[in-house]
């Protein structure tokens, strides 16, 4: 363990009536600035001079993704940006799309195609079969140059996914699987239609691992309409006795005003904000008790993952996926609502597939959204960075990096937000030095919310965040 992390205990212990006093709304700082305050005036000619500034980095490797949004059946719960369609002619369409810009964005980026990290996420990418799954990876590696020991990963759905998917996907190099569980009880599942026994998932997790797979996630959710402890207690249960190499707590965001197919969730029990506080108290101190170590927020992995590895090297990375041991400074990104970091700008594609479509086979980048960032954005995203991968700040380390002596000067506001969060036992702070402790981790949103210049000046007009616990 490198020097100045401090250790988790070996049991970690959630105090619920804290974990309540910090429920609320927070960004999850995947970005910095985060969504909100991106502008619909950066598009696609904006998207073209940020390729072309990522063009000259040559000697860098890249991180790509892609969307692949088709899902057979909604389940109620889900945030993500899908397209519902069992039509084959809709799915050939959309991979048509892709493939042209795939191959537009690759001409603008120049020589620069090698590649160290590669995401599908969707949706559902194994609502793909084999032959289009082939398909997309092929107009990957028809313009991009994977590195040896490349990190390639997807998302699948256990009960949608074959083992001959499986196998081609490792056959092509895919070496990480994430599977949404969310919960095994069977009531909670018709609630928010996700057929999905785990039998299933038990099976295909054996199958990936007999195929050599490196690590699998698998995803769980608290706060699900028609939980409780005991039910939840039998989902971790479960989830134990497979134990994956990592796991995703994540909180359900109930936003029918985004989302309008939740509002049939609410003719169900919906948990409250103490019982959810009670859910994530338990699958905390229960995952801590199996000898998962908590990364920060709400990702856990066993000790011998590259993630935990990479965190006590100092290592540990955050981009738009998550947490990552990869630190490839620039994300291109492919697909329908799809978000990329390119020569310092954030650029979000066309949430909808229509207009998506619309705007490659005419022939143009289908960017419209994002941000290009101040050399201020850029010391703050290093912030949270550091406050969220390193569980540290050092002042000293950061003026170094960025050729500034004032930092505790220009930062002294912060310093003074940070006492009541240092009072609550979340982190340690000194002259010019900030450390996470243990607890900390649960909280890392609020502990880097402090230092978003965004919200504290009211710029990022009336966000809608997700809760923090």
């Amino acid at each position: 363990m490198r020097a100045g992390l401090a250790p988790v205990n070996e049991r970690l212990v959630v105090d619920e009536a804290q974990v309540l006093r910090f429920s609320g709304p927070g960004p999850r700082y995947t970005s910095y600035p985060t969504v909100p305050a991106w502008s619909e005036t950066v598009g696609a000619e904006e998207a073209e001079r940020a390729l072309a500034r990522a063009a000259e980095q040559r000697g860098e490797p890249l991180s790509l993704y892609v969307h692949l949004p088709f899902c057979a059946r909604l389940c109620l719960f889900c945030g993500c940006t899908v397209e519902i369609t069992r039509r084959a002619d809709r799915v050939a369409r959309y991979l048509a799309a892709l493939e042209r810009e795939i191959a537009a964005v690759a001409g603008l980026l120049g020589e620069r195609r090698r590649v160290s990290q590669l995401h599908w996420g969707g949706g559902t990418p194994t609502h793909l079969n084999v032959a289009q799954i082939r398909r997309v990876h092929g107009a990957l590696t028809d313009h991009f140059t994977f590195e040896p020991g490349a990190e390639i990963s997807i998302e699948v759905h256990p009960h949608v996914t074959s083992f001959e998917q499986v196998d081609v996907l490792c056959e092509l190099g895919f070496a990480r699987f994430s599977m949404g569980v969310q919960d095994t009880d069977p009531t909670v599942q018709a609630v928010i239609h996700r057929d999905q026994s785990i039998e299933e998932t038990a099976a295909l997790v054996a199958h990936c691992r007999a195929r050599g797979v490196v690590s699998v996630n698998l995803d769980l959710m608290y706060g699900l309409p028609e939980q409780s402890e005991a039910t939840f207690a039998r989902t971790l249960d479960d989830v134990a006795a497979i134990r994956p190499d990592r796991l995703a707590l994540y909180g359900y965001a109930h936003v029918p005003w985004l989302k309008p197919f939740q509002r049939a969730l609410e003719q169900h029990h919906l948990p409250d904000a103490s019982l959810r506080a009670r859910l994530f108290a338990l699958a905390v101190e229960r995952l801590s008790r199996e000898g998962y170590e908590l990364l920060g927020l709400d990702h856990f992995a066993l000790p011998a993952d590259s993630l935990v590895r990479a965190l006590h090297a100092g290592r540990l990375h955050r981009n738009f996926q998550g947490y990552t041991d990869q630190r490839a400074e620039t994300m291109v990104s492919f697909g329908m609502s799809a978000i990329g970091d390119v020569g310092g700008a954030f650029l979000q594609n066309a949430r909808e597939a229509a207009p998506y479509e619309e705007r490659v086979y005419a022939g143009k980048l289908a960017t419209v959204k994002g941000l290009v960032r101040s050399s201020e954005d850029d010391l703050r995203r290093a912030v949270i960075q550091d406050l969220m991968c390193r569980m540290r700040l050092d002042l000293d380390e950061l003026g170094e990096r960025f050729a500034r002596a004032d930092l505790a000067t220009h930062f002294a506001p912060e310093w003074r937000r940070l006492e009541p969060l240092a009072a609550e036992g979340l982190c340690r702070v000194g002259a010019r030095t900030v450390e996470v402790l243990p607890t900390g981790r649960l909280y890392l949103r609020h502990v880097a919310m402090v230092f978003d210049e965004y919200l504290t000046r009211g710029t990022a007009a009336t966000p809608r965040f997700s809760q923090t616990l």
